[in-house]
């Protein structure tokens, strides 16, 4: 449509969007003047404006996750126009996964088992964590050694068997290698977390089997905001004693963007219905400063962030009986280049140049000097190009590995190139998609000094890993139903740690032998999902088998007390002793399924779901390890008012009692939480107060993929009260 545009005017635009299933405000939809680069987003109440636009006609898209994207013809006659109600449809089912952003047609249709969770909903389900606000998800479960390092374990896949990303780049800590590294992202700042399965998922790396968790958080504008943004957040959390405040700053100066942010979360040991967790009080600080420029059709970005953290795990009989404090610190630098292209069916081009900076120190609890040292530097080289439904790119990353104190894992660098693509294309009423993922990984140890203990020094030397990770599918709809089938071949490189460590883990109660001779992990997945909506019921079944003849896992030498065999002495007399394990491979199944079905009225929301996994060692004719129990939840919703709303969640996790040789058993047990929140608006901004209620009935329980739940039992009752403000 040709536009004729006037002399500036400094004409206002206001309108106010909402569901139109149910008439509720949406907060965050993406307001966008096409041809003029400018827009805005929507507060708690659905209300926006835009100022200083010149007469004529315009046009206006809105998109907002989940529901239909949205385009207005508008002739501005006035020097204030009002849309008044602006009523958005509900785009897909419950599943349905929608990146928002200016090019949001592009993006490929979703696994039936992806999930995204943003707005109003990760406001009122948020907690210090990515495991925490997320383990009541179907498929999800929480692996911790306290509160300050819990970790999300996907349909049982643990450490970098599947990947969390951060805007789409992995965070770059060493979280994936230990249960007792804390993954260095607090989900303060955050403002969207999926989890992308399916072909996608290839397009972020190849260990992503079990799927991708990606963390939308401290996001530069895509669009030119034309006025500033401040957000403002604090919270309290009565079973920690916790604090935590975020501010943030979105401000426009010409034709750039800054984004600022700075937050810290503190909270003292956790609390439980028996007793208090010793050593696991928490701090953590970061900032963050970011800079986009725009200029017709393109856009450059660049941001630094810092984090630091000082947390403790608990002490255990196991190993260090006063426990271990650790200190973590991470700088990240990133610069983006995304410019609009017309090149073969390829729209837009991403070039991203991405530098980490990470060291982790641990101390013997009341020591000054640290027994463990580990850092890593990081720098990735990433270009792609993205079409209507396809992608494809490359990628280069080189890590620099180091290691210091008593943990004898040589310096090491490890190279790895990667090129990958993606194609959706519908045909005869199917929608197929296609993805791939080569890598080539080089690790180079530098073992010159390094004694070893376990390992024969001859056979760590220098290893070579190539591998091409497939997946398709095919997605099939008719009237209320979706069917989706997917394959993947996936392989993942062993770690650094895997294959050369020969030294004692403070945090996790353990002495680790790497084994360098192990070879690719390769697996072979399926993955099912049928899906049924009508009116306002709708229905969900998954089900997935993943076979691997060469699973990386650590196990444990021997039963005995066996001086020099079974164990070693480290610490304090016998309680000080650390058990060995050596890394082996070993032929597993994991397999496992989901259901969820529910309701959706106009005043309340009821939805069920059971999730469970099987893990099997066909090697050993044993169950594997630290396989998440099954659970069952109810989640009952009202929303009688747009202002205020409310739930109450009940969770059933079952007994686990199939173990393998090394594990106990770990009763079940049923939990209930409350939660909801309650917006209002005054001249000076948009407000919500969000309440939590966890672990109403103060119920004592354990956690069986907890490191800790031989010492103490999981957090008991606590009350959370978070403020939000939007100006």
């Amino acid at each position: 449509m040709p536009m004729h545009f006037l002399h500036a005017q400094n004409a206002t635009l206001i309108g106010r969007v909402l569901s139109s299933d149910n008439s509720e405000p949406l907060a965050d939809a993406n307001i966008y003047v096409r041809n003029l680069s400018i827009g805005s987003a929507t507060d708690l109440n659905g209300q926006f404006s835009i100022n200083d636009l010149s007469l004529g006609n315009l046009e206006l898209e809105i998109s907002i996750l989940g529901y239909r994207d949205t385009t207005l013809f508008i002739l501005i006659d006035n020097s204030l126009v009002s849309l008044g109600k602006i009523l958005l449809d509900p785009e897909v089912l419950h599943f349905e996964e929608i990146k928002v952003e200016v090019h949001s047609d592009l993006d490929p249709t979703s696994s039936l088992s992806s999930f995204s969770m943003s707005g109003k909903k990760i406001q009122e389900n948020m907690k210090g964590s990515i495991a925490q606000t997320l383990q009541n998800e179907m498929g999800v479960a929480i692996q911790s050694m306290g509160q300050g390092t819990t970790r999300p374990i996907l349909r049982g896949y643990s450490g970098d068997r599947f990947l969390i990303t951060e805007n789409g780049f992995e965070v770059g800590d060493l979280s994936q290698t230990s249960v007792d590294h804390a993954l260095s992202l607090d989900l303060g700042g955050v403002e969207e977390i999926e989890i992308i399965r399916g072909p996608r998922a290839l397009l972020f790396g190849s260990n992503t089997i079990s799927g991708v968790i990606d963390v939308e958080k401290n996001s530069m504008p895509e669009i030119a905001f034309d006025h500033f943004h401040t957000y403002i957040t604090s919270g309290y959390d009565s079973g920690n004693k916790g604090l935590f405040n975020n501010f943030s700053l979105v401000a426009p100066m010409n034709k750039n963007n800054f984004r600022f942010s700075l937050q810290n979360r503190s909270a003292g040991d956790q609390m439980t219905p028996i007793g208090v967790l010793k050593n696991t009080s928490m701090n953590n600080t970061e900032w963050f400063f970011g800079l986009t420029r725009f200029n017709d059709g393109r856009r450059v970005t660049a941001s630094i962030e810092h984090v630091e953290m000082d947390y403790g795990i608990p002490g255990s009989p196991e190993g260090h009986i006063s426990g271990v404090d650790i200190k973590m610190n991470k700088t990240t630098q990133k610069f983006n280049y995304h410019q609009d292209i017309d090149f073969n069916g390829f729209e837009t081009f991403d070039l991203d140049q991405k530098f980490i900076h990470y060291a982790h120190s641990e101390f013997e609890s009341d020591q000054k000097k640290a027994s463990v040292k580990l850092g890593q530097d990081i720098f990735v080289f990433q270009s792609k190009m993205t079409g209507l439904k396809r992608e494809i790119g490359t990628a280069i990353q080189y890590r620099m590995f180091n290691a210091g104190g008593f943990y004898w894992t040589p310096n090491t660098t490890e190279s790895n190139f990667s090129v990958f693509g993606f194609r959706e294309k519908e045909a005869l009423g199917f929608k197929g998609q296609l993805s791939f993922r080569g890598e080539y990984s080089i690790i180079e140890p530098q073992n010159e000094g390094t004694k070893f203990s376990n390992i024969d020094e001859k056979s760590v030397n220098k290893k070579n890993f190539g591998f091409l990770s497939i997946s398709a599918a095919l997605i099939k709809s008719w009237e209320n139903w979706q069917f989706s089938t997917t394959i993947m071949r996936a392989g993942r490189t062993p770690g650094i740690e895997d294959l050369f460590s020969d030294g004692p883990h403070l945090g996790s109660y353990s002495y680790e032998i790497g084994n360098p001779n192990l070879d690719l992990e390769k697996t072979l997945g399926i993955e099912n999902s049928i899906q049924y909506q009508k009116d306002k019921f709708f229905f969900l079944l998954n089900g997935f088998f993943n076979q691997s003849p060469n699973f990386h896992q650590y196990m444990k030498m021997g039963d005995g007390y066996v001086p020099g065999a079974d164990w070693i002495e480290w610490g304090s007399g016998s309680s000080g002793w650390l058990y060995k394990y050596q890394m082996r491979g070993i032929e597993t199944e994991i397999s496992g399924g989901e259901v969820q079905m529910g309701y959706k009225g106009r005043t309340i929301d009821i939805t069920t779901d059971f999730s469970f996994v099987k893990g099997k060692d066909n090697s050993n004719n044993d169950h594997l390890a630290y396989m998440p129990p099954d659970k069952i939840g109810l989640l009952i919703s009202s929303k009688s008012n747009k202002d205020l709303s409310s739930s109450i969640r009940l969770s059933k996790v079952l007994d686990q009692k199939e173990i393998s040789e090394f594990e106990t058993i770990t009763p079940g047990y049923l939990l209930i939480d409350i939660f909801g929140s309650y917006s209002f608006e005054t001249n000076k901004g948009t407000h919500r107060l969000v309440l939590q209620i966890n672990n109403l009935l103060d119920k004592t329980y354990y956690n069986h993929l907890s490191k800790i739940k031989s010492i103490m039992p999981e957090s008991g009752r606590s009350i959370s009260l978070q403020y939000r403000i939007l100006l």
